[in-house]
C-alpha cells in the first residue's frame, strides 16, 4: 500500500516537529539548570516524584533487585503490584498487566521499543528473559493506559527498564546458580576519562533444562553484552551512545522424541544528545534493533520437519522537549517516526520482496513486510494550586496501515493535607495491528499427523480501550497505605477465528485467522498497607480483585487470578555490613485457566549478606511449601543463591 501525498506531508510534518522539540531550547545552556522533583518516574516522561503523580506508578530500584537476589528480570518483579508473570507453557512469562493481555503491555529499555515477536501468542512472553539484570539500575511500572506518550501497545501498562550508568573506575563479577539457571556476570566500570565515561557489562546465562508433563522448556546457554558511553559536550550537553547484543542458542524437546531448536541474536545501537537549562530539558535520539530469529524442528528418526527464519527490525527517530512556562505550567512535547519491519517465512507471499530459501530439503517462501509509524504529543503539568496537580496528555499517531488515532488521557492528585492524596485518571488507549497479525501465513507440522495453518488479515483494526481509576492513598507515622478501583471498557480486541477438520492422508489440520472479534470489560481493585515496625522490620500486605470477562459471552478470560493477596515482613538493619531479606506468603484464588479455577499458595523467602563494602552474597527459596500444579507450569520449590565481588 502507497501513501499519499498528504500522509507523506504529515509524515515529514511530524518529523520536523520531534526535532525541534528537541533542540528549541539550547540558548538557555549557560544558566542555573531548572531542578526537577527527585524521583525520575515513566509515568510523565519527565522527572517527578511518586506521590505526586496521578498514574499509578511503581519503581524497583537497584538495591530492591539485589535484596531480591534477582537472577533476571522475572525474578525482579515478582512483587509487583497487579502484574502477573505467571509461565507461558514452555515459551516464556506473561506480562499482564491489571488483567490485561501479554501484547498489551509495552516494554522498554531505556524508554526504547525492541524489535521483537509481535503475535498475541508470542509477544513480550521472552522479552524480560532476553534483557540483562546484571546492567538494570531500576524498573519503573506504569499501571493503566499511557498511549497518550507512547502510543500504541501501552493499554495495560509501561513497563520501563533504565540501565546502569558509569559511576567510578571499578571491576565488580557475579556468580549464581538456581533451579532454573546459572550465571556469571563481568562489568567494568571505566569511569570518567577526560570527556568520556564508559561501561562494558556481560552476562553469561546458562538455562537448565525442566522436564514437564509432554515436554520440557526452553534451555541452553545465552549471552548479554553491553557498551555504553557519555560524552560531555559541555556544562548541560550530553551525548550518549551504545550497544547491545543478546544471543541465545536453546533447545526443547517433546515425549514423541522430535526436538526443536532456536538460535535467535538481538542487535542495538544507537545515540541520544540530551541537554538540560534554566527553562527545562531536551533531548534527540536515533537507535535501531533487530532480533533475528532461527528455528529448527528435529524428528526423532534424525530428519527435519519444518524451519522458520524471521527478522524482526526497528528503526526509530524521536525527540522531545520539557520546558517550565511558569511557576504552574511544565509542558512536554516531542514526535516520533518509527519503522517496523518484518522478514520471515511466516508471512504471506504477494510478491512484495519475496524469495525461495530451501533447508533441509525443505523449500519455504520468504517475504518482507513494513509499518511506518509517525506521532506528536503535548503534556501539561498544570499546578493549579498547592494542593491540586492536574496532568493532561493528548497523543497523536499515523501509521500507513491503520490511519489516524487521537489518545487523550487527564489525571489529577489532590492533596488533602502533607499525608493524605486523591487520584483521578481518565484515558484511552490503542493497539494497532502488528505485521504478524496483519500479514501472517503459517503452516507448521508442529507432530506428523498434524499440520497448523494460521492466516493474517490485512482489514483488522486497532484495539482501543477506555480507562479510568481513583485512588485514596497515604501515611502517617509509621503507617502507609494505598487503595485504587480501575475500570478498562476494551473493544475490537483481536483474536482468531478457529476451525479444526481431518483430512485423510494429511491427518488434523487446525486453521486459524485473525478477525476483530473480542468486547472485554476489566475492573478491579488494588489495595497496599503497612507498616513500618521499627528502622529495621516492615510489615507490607497487598491485594488484587480482578473481575475480567468477554463482554459477548460474559465468561471470564483465562489465564487470571480472581484474587491474588500476599504479605510480606522485610527486613534491613541498614549495616554497611549488615544483612536484609524479605519473608512473604502469596494466596491466589479463583486462577481462571481452560475453563478451570486453581487455587494455591506459596511461601518465599530471601536473605541476602553484605559481608563488607566489596562483596555480598544471597540465598532464597521460592515455593518452600513445594506446590505443584502442572498446568499453570507451578513447578515446586526453586532455590537460588550467588555472590558478588568488586574490586
Amino acid at each position: 500500500m502507497k501513501m499519499g501525498q498528504t500522509q507523506k506531508k504529515s509524515k515529514v510534518a511530524l518529523l520536523s516537529f520531534g526535532i525541534m522539540a528537541a533542540l528549541s531550547l539550547p540558548a538557555y545552556a549557560e544558566e542555573e539548570p531548572y531542578q526537577f522533583s527527585e524521583v525520575v518516574v515513566t509515568a510523565t516522561r519527565t522527572k517527578q516524584n511518586v506521590k505526586d503523580i496521578p498514574a499509578s506508578v511503581e519503581v524497583i530500584t537497584r538495591q530492591d533487585i539485589e535484596t531480591m537476589g534477582a537472577d533476571s528480570v522475572v525474578a525482579a518483579l515478582k512483587l509487583a503490584m497487579n502484574l502477573n508473570l505467571s509461565e507461558a507453557g514452555m515459551t516464556g512469562n506473561q506480562v499482564s498487566l491489571r488483567g490485561m493481555n501479554t501484547n498489551q503491555s509495552l516494554i522498554l529499555i531505556d524508554g526504547r521499543r525492541m524489535a521483537g515477536e509481535d503475535t498475541g501468542s508470542t509477544m513480550n512472553y521472552y522479552e524480560l528473559n532476553r534483557i540483562n539484570i546484571n546492567n538494570v539500575e531500576r524498573i519503573e511500572i506504569v499501571r493503566g493506559p499511557v498511549s497518550s506518550l507512547y502510543g500504541s501497545d501501552a493499554l495495560g501498562g509501561v513497563i520501563n527498564i533504565i540501565m546502569r550508568k558509569s559511576e567510578k573506575p571499578q571491576t565488580t563479577v557475579g556468580l549464581s546458580n538456581s533451579s532454573k539457571q546459572q550465571n556469571a556476570s563481568f562489568r567494568f566500570d571505566l569511569g570518567k576519562e577526560g570527556k568520556w565515561s564508559w561501561v562494558v557489562d556481560t552476562l553469561f546465562t546458562d538455562i537448565k533444562e525442566r522436564a514437564r508433563t509432554d515436554s520440557t522448556n526452553m534451555y541452553g546457554p545465552r549471552q548479554f553484552y553491553n557498551i555504553s558511553g557519555t560524552y560531555d559536550m559541555s556544562a548541560g550537553k550530553n551525548l550518549d551512545v551504545f550497544y547491545e547484543r543478546m544471543s541465545e542458542h536453546l533447545k526443547s524437546g517433546f515425549t514423541d522424541g522430535s526436538r526443536d531448536y532456536y538460535t535467535n541474536t538481538r542487535n542495538s545501537y544507537g545515540i541520544n544528545y540530551r541537554g538540560i537549562n534554566s527553562r527545562g530539558n531536551y533531548e534527540l535520539r536515533a537507535y535501531f534493533n533487530q532480533l533475528e530469529k532461527n528455528n529448527d524442528t528435529l524428528l526423532e528418526s534424525g530428519t527435519y520437519s519444518d524451519f522458520d527464519r524471521a527478522k524482526y527490525k526497528t528503526w526509530v527517530v524521536d525527540g522531545k522537549n520539557t520546558v517550565k512556562l511558569d511557576d504552574e505550567h511544565v509542558l512536554t512535547f516531542g514526535g516520533e517516526y518509527r519503522s517496523s519491519e518484518y522478514r520471515g517465512t511466516r508471512l504471506e507471499d504477494n510478491g512484495d520482496h519475496a524469495s525461495t530459501i530451501i533447508e533441509h530439503g525443505i523449500s519455504k517462501s520468504i517475504s518482507e513486510k513494513e509499518i511506518k509509524y509517525q506521532a506528536a504529543y503535548v503534556q501539561d503539568e498544570w499546578a493549579v494550586n498547592s494542593k491540586l496537580l492536574i496532568i493532561p496528555s493528548l497523543r497523536y499517531d499515523n501509521s500507513n496501515k491503520f490511519g489516524d488515532d487521537f489518545s487523550p488521557k487527564i489525571g489529577m492528585t489532590y492533596k488533602m493535607d502533607n499525608n493524605y492524596r486523591f487520584k483521578a485518571n481518565l484515558g484511552k488507549g490503542f493497539k494497532a495491528p502488528s505485521v504478524s497479525e496483519l500479514y501472517m501465513k503459517m503452516t507448521h507440522r508442529p507432530i506428523p499427523n498434524m499440520t497448523v495453518i494460521v492466516a493474517g488479515n490485512p482489514d483488522l483494526k486497532p484495539e482501543k480501550s477506555t480507562n479510568y481509576d481513583i485512588s485514596f492513598e497515604g501515611e502517617r507515622g509509621n503507617d502507609f497505605g494505598k487503595l485504587t478501583y480501575f475500570y478498562n471498557d476494551v473493544t475490537d480486541l483481536i483474536g482468531t477465528n478457529d476451525t479444526m477438520s481431518y483430512i485423510p492422508g494429511t491427518g488434523v489440520v487446525y486453521n486459524s485467522k485473525y478477525i476483530n472479534i473480542d468486547k472485554a470489560k476489566i475492573r478491579g481493585i488494588e489495595l497496599e498497607a503497612g507498616r513500618h515496625l521499627n528502622d529495621k522490620f516492615t510489615l507490607k500486605s497487598a491485594y488484587n480483585y480482578l473481575d475480567a470477562e468477554d463482554s459477548k459471552t460474559h465468561e471470564r478470560l483465562s489465564s487470571r487470578a480472581k484474587n491474588r493477596y500476599s504479605l510480606q515482613l522485610h527486613y534491613d538493619d541498614i549495616q554497611n555490613t549488615g544483612i536484609s531479606g524479605i519473608l512473604w506468603h502469596e494466596w491466589v484464588r479463583d486462577y481462571r485457566y481452560v475453563e478451570t479455577d486453581y487455587n494455591y499458595n506459596t511461601l518465599n523467602f530471601v536473605i541476602n549478606k553484605k559481608w563488607n563494602d566489596k562483596y555480598d552474597s544471597y540465598f532464597g527459596i521460592d515455593n518452600i511449601l513445594d506446590k505443584k500444579i502442572d498446568a499453570l507450569i507451578l513447578e515446586g520449590r526453586l532455590w537460588r543463591f550467588g555472590m558478588s565481588i568488586t574490586i
